[in-house]
C-alpha cells in the first residue's frame, strides 16, 4: 500500500488544532458500562488467570480509580514541549486512541509487537494534568485543584516533583504494563519530555485471613480504611459546576522507608507506633482488621490504648468530607547513595484535597509516631480528567 504521506500524529495534531478552537461544551457519556462492584483494594488472582480480562475504557469517569487495584502500577510524569492548547488537544487525542485500544487487548496504531498487547490483564491507562500546566495554556483551574504545600517532615527531591501531565498505568501483568508504557511514551515523544517513571506493586496475597488489603514492606496490613463504591460520589468524584466534574484530584507522594531503623524495633513497639496488630491488622484492643477503632479506650492505668501519636489516630478521618481513597503501592528501587531506596508510592484520590488530604497530612507531619521511619521525597498533584465517550478525547472538556 502506498504511503499517503500523512502520519498518525500529524493527523491528530492537525485535527486537534481545529477542535481546540471550535469546542464549546462537552456532555459526559453514560455511566461506565460493566462497572466493577468492589472498589476497595481487592486482591487478584495470578496474572495468567486475568490475561484476557479487560476493563472498559469509555465512561463518565476514567478507569484506574474505581477499578480494583492491579498488582503492578506505573506513574509517568511528562512535561509538554510546547505548552499550548493545541498541544494538549493533540496529546489528548493520541492518548485516547492508544488507551482505547490497548486496554481492550488491541495493539496501538503502528504497534510492531501486537502479540504483547493481546493480554490486557485488567490494563488501565489514566491521565491527569497539573495546576501550573493549566495556567500555562490558559485553561481555567478548577477550584479544587489547590497547591499541595510542603509539610514540615518532607525532604522533597525535585527528581520526583510536579510535572505538566501524569499518566497512570496499571495491570496484573508486568509485560503488558511495560508494553503499554512504551507505546504511550513513544507516541507522545515529539510532544512531551519524560521526567520520571515511578513503579509500584501490591502483594496479591491477603495481609491477613479475610483481609481485603495486602501488606506493605514494613509488614503492615495497608489499605484497610477506604470508601466503598456508594461513597465515591461523596469522597472521590468532583461534582461541581466546573469542567472537572466527573474527575478527581490525585496527590502522589513518594515515601521512603527507613527499613534498617525500623528493623531495630520489636513487634510490640511497631504495633504501638501504627496502632494495629501486625499479625491481624486489627486495631490494638480489637480482634479483626474490620473492627472499629475505639479511640476513647484506656488501659488499666488510664492511658489511651491507641497512643495519641499512633498513625491510625493521627491519620483518622472523622467525617466523610475528610476521607480519601488511598492506594498504597510498594516500591523497591535498589540502592541510592549507598542506602536502600524502598518505600511507598502513596496515591490519594479526593474530590477536594483542601478539606481532606491537606488537613490529614498536616496532622501527620505534626505528630505521627511513624515520622521517625518515613521520609517523603516526592510530591505532585494532578486533576484526573473526567472520562470520555466514544466520540470524544481526554481533555476535550477543558475547551
Amino acid at each position: 500500500m502506498a504511503n499517503s504521506g500523512i502520519t498518525r500524529r500529524g493527523l491528530f495534531v492537525a485535527g486537534g488544532a481545529a477542535l481546540a478552537g471550535g469546542a464549546t461544551g462537552y456532555v459526559i457519556a453514560n455511566a461506565q458500562a460493566g462497572e466493577i462492584e468492589n472498589v476497595t483494594q481487592v486482591l487478584v488472582e495470578p496474572a495468567g488467570t486475568n490475561a484476557k480480562v479487560s476493563v472498559p475504557f469509555y465512561g463518565a469517569h476514567q478507569a484506574g480509580i474505581d477499578t480494583p487495584a492491579q498488582i503492578y502500577s506505573k506513574f509517568i510524569g511528562l512535561n509538554v514541549v510546547d505548552p499550548t492548547q493545541d498541544s494538549m488537544v493533540a496529546i489528548g487525542r493520541i492518548l485516547t486512541d492508544d488507551a482505547a485500544r490497548l486496554t481492550q487487548g488491541e495493539p496501538a496504531l503502528g504497534d510492531t509487537e501486537p502479540e504483547v498487547a493481546a493480554n490486557p490483564s485488567r490494563l488501565t491507562i489514566t491521565a491527569g494534568v497539573g495546576r501550573s500546566f493549566l495556567q500555562k495554556i490558559g485553561v481555567e483551574v478548577p477550584e479544587v485543584l489547590v497547591e499541595i504545600p510542603p509539610f514540615k517532615t518532607d525532604a522533597l527531591n525535585p527528581q520526583w516533583g510536579q510535572t505538566d501531565i501524569m499518566i497512570q498505568i496499571g495491570s496484573d501483568d508486568p509485560l503488558t504494563l511495560a508494553h503499554a508504557q512504551r507505546m504511550v511514551t513513544k507516541d507522545l515523544s515529539t510532544l512531551t519530555n519524560l521526567v520520571w517513571i515511578q513503579e509500584g506493586f501490591i502483594s496479591p496475597t491477603p495481609g491477613a485471613e479475610g483481609s481485603s488489603a495486602s501488606r506493605n514492606l514494613m509488614g503492615q496490613v495497608d489499605g484497610t480504611v477506604n470508601p466503598n463504591l456508594n461513597e465515591f460520589d461523596d469522597v472521590v468524584w468532583i461534582d461541581d459546576s466546573s469542567w472537572a466534574s466527573g474527575g478527581t484530584v490525585l496527590v502522589l507522594r513518594r515515601i521512603r522507608m527507613m527499613m534498617d531503623d525500623w528493623d531495630m524495633l520489636d513487634r510490640g513497639a511497631k504495633e504501638i507506633v501504627v496502632g494495629r496488630s501486625l499479625e491481624t491488622g486489627a486495631p490494638i484492643g480489637g480482634t479483626s482488621e474490620s473492627d472499629p477503632v475505639d479511640f476513647n479506650a484506656v488501659d488499666s492505668i488510664g492511658l489511651p490504648v491507641i497512643p495519641r501519636d499512633a498513625h491510625i489516630r493521627v491519620a483518622h478521618a472523622a467525617t466523610t468530607e475528610e476521607m480519601i481513597l488511598r492506594r498504597p503501592y510498594s516500591y523497591d528501587a535498589g540502592i541510592s547513595n549507598g542506602i536502600a531506596d524502598m518505600g511507598l508510592l502513596f496515591a490519594a484520590y479526593t474530590k477536594n484535597p483542601a478539606k481532606s488530604y491537606i488537613p490529614m497530612q498536616e496532622r501527620v507531619a505534626e505528630s505521627d509516631a511513624m515520622n521517625r521511619w518515613l521520609t517523603t521525597i516526592g510530591s505532585a498533584a494532578y486533576l484526573i480528567l473526567p472520562g470520555v465517550g466514544e466520540e470524544d478525547f481526554l481533555g476535550e472538556v477543558m475547551f
